[in-house]
């Protein structure tokens, strides 16, 4: 019989501060924060990222962790990467016109950089990332359509 793996508890903290305002923090002590409000437009004072930028920052942040871990296994190494991700979203949702059961119609998210490597070994991370990465997982499982570009100049 297998055992049960083990697993990671991931556990972030907030404070509304405000009817748009929140303020989340992370790690041991609490010791990393992110503030998230809204634009002026949508009542908020504009002090911090959208919730929904966080969202897509944390997307971001999982893809450069995950993929370097695949790239090492691998053998391969990055340099000057960048990340560009943009999602549209059904206001239908959040306004309350409508239920969806998928919120976001696509994502899109951009990598571009340098790498070393051949394309297959690229290939065949692009393809664990989809998988490996919990971030991107949950937006594939949730039938997301996500589009990448991968902009990367291989080194010789």
């Amino acid at each position: 019989m297998n055992a049960r793996p083990k697993h990671n508890l991931i556990r972030v903290n907030g404070v509304g501060v405000n009817a748009t305002r929140t303020d989340m923090f992370a790690g041991p002590d609490n010791e990393f924060s992110v503030v998230m409000d809204e634009p002026p437009e949508r009542h908020g004072n504009n002090e911090g990222m959208w919730p929904l930028h966080a969202f897509m920052s944390g997307y971001a942040g999982c893809t450069n962790v995950i993929m370097n871990i695949i790239a090492k296994e691998l053998g391969i190494t990055f340099s000057d990467i960048k990340f560009g991700i943009s999602g549209y979203l059904d206001p239908r949702g959040y306004t309350g016109a409508e239920k969806l059961s998928i919120p976001f119609s696509k994502i899109r998210i951009s990598i571009e950089g340098r790498a070393s490597g051949n394309v297959d070994q690229i290939e065949n991370l692009k393809s664990q990332l989809t998988w490996r990465c919990p971030a991107a997982a949950t937006l594939y499982a949730a039938g997301i359509e996500i589009e990448e570009d991968w902009r990367l100049q291989l080194d010789a």
